[in-house]
């Protein structure tokens, strides 16, 4: 498993310096307002896909795993029903959407309204984007988790190039419609290297529509899926719009920047969970053996998560200017209550993912709505009184309550539990990330008895992680270090 996911985690080490380095480009060119306005748009585009799509990219790597299981037609017949299937959802999406905006200009808010025409054009790119995920989840699903980090990889890089060289040649409609033409061609090719990497027929199987439509089990987990992840989107979405509305065009830079970094610090981890974990506990496997590999899995994530949370928390300004600019810095204070988030949504999303796997839907889609409505309902009064603090807080509620209720069901159900070094770890994780803010003003991160007293506390952080590491993960963590800082 290590070198699957040092292989997978590499790849996207790169993907993470590509998406970093776009950030930081594009927040220096159009500071705080233009860039919490771009966010706004993009995160409309993306909200579109994935309420559009009926949650079906997801599902279809559960059902391409399972057939490629048993035998490569059934995952030929799988990859074509699916794709002719998302074609069909995502061109509807972007003929309603648009019409809808057209008729009703104030749509997405009436703050927004004036710059309807640059959702318009962000629209356009609502095919290739859904596409894009259904392509690298097939490589996932056929166990080619390190070509799909690469396919990821060239995407995110076409992508952040024409948002960059859009920008510089047109302003904002034109790192909006760079972005979307680089999609189209990025989609284009991408299929072309499935059927060339999986050695897909040159004309696909047939798969009518209505054999998909008539597959209780395909409609079932996709709008099981389709609810939680719908929930997800829109609450995150609904935060922009809201911290839109009260904090301003620089409130909703600010909020993006700690969204991005703490999406940043598990921007490895979620690839690896989705194109490792999820695929490998989505075969047939018993269960038992279903739930050794969450466990084993979580407790890797969270060394990682580790690595970049306490970076992060301990030189929050620092971290925000490198990879935005100084106008950020704003955002210092509570920018680790974002990275708390982020680490409980990692190892949360480790035992949904399981739950999905042992064809718990109705459970995960439960848990997930029912955590993010407590978000929702808490996100106006913790705003009003903690500003872009009690987004996070927010946020870090509905995950508290998710993993507690994904434990008990665990236990009840399958008579499994979280294994005790996950626990431990994910408690300990906590306490350093919360230490580290309680501890620290930001003002002198650069000092040096404020970078000696930081250097400490990481020290002492990292003695008491290695402490939690049992003999087989100790060994295996030497052979990641030998081999990365290995001569060539």
């Amino acid at each position: 498993m290590s070198r699957v996911l040092l292989s997978i985690g590499m790849v996207h080490v790169l993907t993470m310096l590509v998406s970093l380095i776009r950030a930081k480009v594009l927040s220096v060119l159009l500071g705080p307002g233009n860039y919490g306005l771009a966010s706004t748009v993009d995160q409309t585009a993306v909200s579109v896909v994935q309420l559009a799509g009926l949650s079906l990219p997801f599902t279809a790597m559960k059902f391409m795993a399972e057939a490629h299981s048993e035998s490569a037609a059934a995952f030929e017949r799988a990859f074509a029903m699916f794709l002719r299937a998302l074609i069909a959802l995502s061109v509807i999406a972007m003929v309603v959407v648009s019409a809808l905006l057209w008729w009703q200009p104030g749509l997405f808010g009436k703050d927004l309204a004036p710059y309807r025409a640059l959702f318009h054009i962000a629209l356009l790119g609502v095919p290739a984007a859904m596409l894009h995920i259904h392509f690298v989840n097939t490589l996932a699903a056929a166990q080619r988790g390190t070509q799909s980090a690469w396919l990821t990889f060239a995407v995110g890089l076409s992508l952040a190039a024409a948002a960059i060289l859009g920008y510089l040649w047109a302003g904002l409609p034109g790192l909006i419609g760079a972005s979307v033409l680089a999609g189209a061609v990025a989609a284009v090719l991408a299929l072309q290297f499935i059927r060339g990497s999986l050695v897909l027929p040159g004309s696909l199987p047939y798969a009518a529509l209505d054999e998909f439509v008539a597959n209780p089990r395909i409609l079932g987990y996709s709008l099981l899926t389709y609810a939680a992840m719908s929930t997800y989107s829109l609450t995150m979405l609904s935060t922009r719009y809201l911290v839109f509305g009260k904090l301003g065009a620089v409130g909703a830079g600010l909020l993006q920047a700690q969204l991005g970094l703490a999406l940043a610090v598990g921007s490895v981890i979620t690839p690896l969970n989705g194109l490792y974990f999820a695929p490998l506990v989505n075969r047939r496997m018993a269960t038992a053996e279903k739930v050794e590999a969450a466990n084993a899995f979580a407790g890797t994530i969270l060394v990682v998560l580790f690595g970049g949370g306490l970076v992060a928390t301990l030189f929050p300004a620092l971290v925000l200017t490198l990879l935005f600019s100084k106008a950020f810095v704003g955002a210092a204070t509570t920018l680790c209550w974002f990275i708390v988030w982020q680490c409980l949504y990692q190892v949360t999303n480790v035992y949904l993912q399981l739950l999905i796997g042992l064809d718990d839907m109705r459970f995960f889609a439960v848990a997930t709505c029912a955590s993010y409505g407590i978000s929702a309902i808490m996100f106006v009064p913790l705003i009003e009184q903690y500003g872009l603090g009690g987004v996070a807080m927010s946020l870090c509620l509905a995950m508290l309550f998710c993993f507690a209720a994904v434990v008990v069901r665990m236990r009840r159900r399958f008579g499994a539990r979280i294994a005790p070094h996950v626990l431990l770890r994910t408690f300990g994780l906590l306490v350093v990330l919360i230490g580290a803010w309680w501890c620290f003003d930001p003002a002198t991160e650069l000092s040096r008895a404020g970078f000696a007293m930081r250097a400490g506390y990481a020290f002492a952080s990292i003695v008491a992680l290695w402490a939690t590491l049992r003999p087989a993960e100790r060994a295996s963590m030497r052979t990641v270090i030998r081999r990365v800082t290995a001569r060539p």
